[in-house]
């Protein structure tokens, strides 16, 4: 849980179970946040003010790993999201 928040109230979550880099992801409507699950730690993040139209080439990449780090991780400030608390 983060301030409140049960895992529940986060968006679905596609799974990617070829991706070497990331677990699963999903994108909150409501919040315009993008949210990832990392293969390795399985730590959860947010990316806060993501377009919605960027989430959706993200879901017809070939590839989410690739397209994190191409498109995502140099552009987005990622938050940790602490599920123990």
């Amino acid at each position: 849980m983060e301030n409140g928040k049960a895992a529940s109230q986060y968006p679905a979550m596609t799974l990617c179970p070829d991706s070497k880099v990331i677990q699963s992801y999903g994108y909150s409507e409501e919040t315009k946040a993008l949210y990832i699950r990392f293969v390795h730690g399985k730590k959860l993040y947010s990316y806060a003010n993501f377009p919605a139209d960027l989430y959706q080439a993200m879901r017809e990449a070939v590839s989410a790993g690739k397209f994190f780090q191409q498109r995502i991780v140099k552009l987005y400030d990622g938050k940790y999201i602490n599920e123990a608390e």
